[in-house]
């Protein structure tokens, strides 16, 4: 190198640069932290806190290096000619760069975080294929666009002028650079430095394995604080990494390392036999009715709609007066959780009765002629008319080819329901979509009706209080347990998605008193209102069956858990004649079971216990439940939820066909399972 001292001179800057990154990060994690502090579980103390500032500094580590790689390469430059000023304006450049898009990543993060609870994940590659208008509306009415601006602006702006400041002189000015690197070997002992440094910062570690990876971000036993450990940068390329994998050939590895589709198809159905046709696994025959078979069947799907509210705790609130009612006078199955954590994700396990394999399964090939587990299909060869109501647009996600393809004979959405004196940008509220229904059905056929609602979704603009919502205080003995910033006119949307639900189920019923309705919900809701709300809050749905004249003398076992991907073969055994043939790779809610699990997505739980599938799967127990013995080790509850997700990944992807060749059958039979 022609002048190594130059060259030293400009890396110093741009390691003084690199700094500025590190920064930028740390104050980002710690405003993070800050902001949703009461997620922080109390166990966790101040070393928990370190802990996850330095493992969090690793991530950042690897992308402040690649982010100044870029004027390194000036640097090195400078030193063979003399491009000190390009090396400078490439620093320059790089450091406002980063500042624009980093503020912009992690402003986005934290409004992400607040709905999702998490940072960048799979429910980002819904805004591909959602209707794209109504997102853009959505976000500017209900996440403070114009204020994200400023507070983007402003941080860019302000961290662009702290960097240019402090990199504006090196380290150690060029005369003592000269003086104590003179000789040959000190420079060949400083660039070897340089160069250590660098591979240090990109790997993210100073060992010699593996570099760093999304596994190592769980180092504590608080998940929230193990959420902030990755960047948004991280989060990001991770969320895309996976969705990747998870969509292409060899996604199925993700759930079978081995590509052992017959072996988890034995697994699940504890099956001896092995077949090279999947649908083969998944053919029951119907026990026959336990009652008077329903004629008409209302399966409504609630918009982000929570168990919490429905527990005694919780009673003050009056927020799920409605549904509460129906339960008392039907039955609820308790624990419940949804197929997927997003809504297409779980009308996708709806519809077809498969799990949710992150696969998009409504734009899939396949997905274009019903499967043999779709609900349609299945109803409709039970010479049940079916039918799929939604409030919202028909073209979003192409649900309503999605649906038709499925098999539903008739589908409607808010353009039929033609009110848009009130309605937003996502359809119309749940007062007139169930109006259209009651409308819409007759009794001159058996009839199975899908229904989906809108109002308890951003951007949140039913007017409440006309409609009778008075809450506007907590109550005293709950005013501990609850958040200070409580948004009442969001609560109110529950109040009224849960007052027009329970107004439908009793309206339908009256006039068809041969109807059955289940009521449960898409997913959780993303917002809550304790401080440190237990798993139970976060993930648990309401799954409740209302319907006095055919649900006489039938009553839910006394253990039960379950998921969507039971609600299909419950609603069979309910209605179709004994020995007729369906296919499902659920169980029966109603069928007493040693051993009742659900199944969801990253999530298995039974009657008095739930596994977090994550880096650390974890068992927690149902609140208020005393310690059970666990039917099954944590090894196995894990094998049965990727058992279920692979077969239903290869299903989607492949078709039913099975390549044995590699199939080990004694290996699968040995460890079967009954569940």
């Amino acid at each position: 190198m022609k002048n190594w001292h130059l060259f030293f001179m400009q890396f110093q800057l741009d390691f003084k640069l690199w700094l500025c990154f590190m920064v930028f990060f740390l104050v980002f994690r710690i405003a993070f932290i800050l902001t949703f502090r009461s997620r922080i579980e109390k166990t966790s103390s101040v070393s928990t806190l370190m802990a996850t500032l330095l493992n969090g500094a690793r991530y950042d580590s690897v992308v402040a290096t690649l982010w100044i790689l870029i004027p390194f390469c000036f640097s090195i430059l400078s030193g063979f000619v003399n491009s000190a000023a390009w090396a400078t304006e490439a620093r320059m450049i790089t450091g406002i760069v980063f500042m624009i898009i980093s503020s912009i990543l992690c402003f986005v993060t934290i409004s992400y975080f607040h709905e999702f609870d998490d940072q960048f994940n799979h429910f980002l590659f819904g805004l591909i294929y959602d209707d794209l208008k109504a997102t853009i509306l959505t976000i500017i009415k209900a996440y403070h666009v114009i204020l994200h601006t400023i507070g983007i602006t402003a941080a860019a702006i302000l961290g662009w002028y702290l960097t240019k400041v402090f990199i504006s002189s090196p380290i150690i000015s060029q005369a003592m650079t000269e003086q104590f690197f003179s000789s040959l070997p000190s420079q060949i002992g400083a660039t070897l430095i340089i160069i250590s440094m660098l591979i240090i910062g990109a790997r993210g570690m100073l060992s010699f394995g593996p570099p760093l990876r999304e596994r190592h971000a769980a180092i504590t036993k608080d998940k929230f604080l193990n959420k902030t450990v990755m960047n948004p940068y991280k989060a990001l390329s991770y969320a895309i990494g996976h969705q990747l994998t998870l969509s292409g050939s060899g996604g199925i590895k993700i759930f079978l390392p081995d590509k052992g589709i017959a072996k988890a198809a034995q697994f699940v159905f504890s099956n001896e036999e092995q077949y090279d046709d999947l649908d083969r696994y998944m053919r029951t025959h119907a026990k026959g009715p336990k009652g008077t078979p329903p004629r008409h069947i209302f399966y409504i799907v609630a918009e982000s709609y929570s168990s919490w509210p429905l527990k005694d705790k919780y009673a003050s609130l009056h927020l799920a007066d409605g549904l509460k009612g129906l339960a008392q006078e039907g039955f609820m199955i308790d624990p419940f959780i949804s197929g997927s954590q997003g809504t297409m994700g779980t009308l996708n396990t709806i519809v077809t009765n498969l799990p949710d394999a992150g696969i998009t399964t409504n734009y899939r090939p396949t997905a274009r002629s019903p499967y043999p587990t779709s609900i349609a299909r299945i109803f409709k060869d039970m010479d049940y008319r079916t039918r799929f109501f939604y409030g919202g647009f028909l073209s979003w996600q192409r649900v309503g080819d999605f649906c038709k393809d499925q098999g539903f004979e008739e589908i409607y959405g808010g353009g039929h329901m033609g009110d848009w004196a009130s309605s937003n940008e996502l359809g119309v509220d749940d007062e007139h979509l169930f109006d259209f229904a009651k409308k819409t059905i007759n009794d001159d056929q058996p009839s199975f009706n899908l229904i989906l609602t809108t109002s308890f979704h951003p951007p949140f603009t039913v007017d409440v209080k006309a409609k009778g919502f008075t809450l506007n205080a907590i109550p005293p003995e709950l005013s501990e347990l609850c958040i200070d910033d409580i948004d009442f006119a969001i609560w109110g949307h529950l109040w009224y998605a849960d007052k027009c639900i329970a107004d439908f189920a009793r309206q339908i019923t009256a006039r068809l008193p041969d109807a059955l309705i289940v009521i449960t919900a898409d997913h959780e809701a993303r917002r809550t209102i304790s401080k440190a709300p237990d798993i139970f809050e976060k993930t648990s749905i309401p799954c409740v069956f209302y319907g006095p004249d055919v649900l006489k003398g039938i009553h839910p076992p006394s253990k039960t858990a379950g998921s969507h991907l039971d609600l299909t073969p419950t609603l069979v055994e309910l209605t179709a004649p004994k020995g007729f043939t369906y296919h499902t790779l659920g169980k029966d809610l109603l069928e007493p079971r040693s051993c009742p699990i659900g199944v969801g997505k990253r999530l298995v739980i039974g009657s008095a216990f739930f596994l977090d599938i994550n880096a650390n799967p974890q068992i927690h127990l149902v609140p208020g439940t005393i310690p059970p013995a666990i039917p099954m080790d944590i090894t196995q509850l894990k094998r049965l939820h990727d058992s279920l997700h692979g077969i239903a990944w290869w299903r989607v992807m492949h078709g039913p066909k099975i390549d044995l060749t590699h199939e080990n059958s004694d290996q699968a039979t040995s460890t079967s399972i009954t569940y």
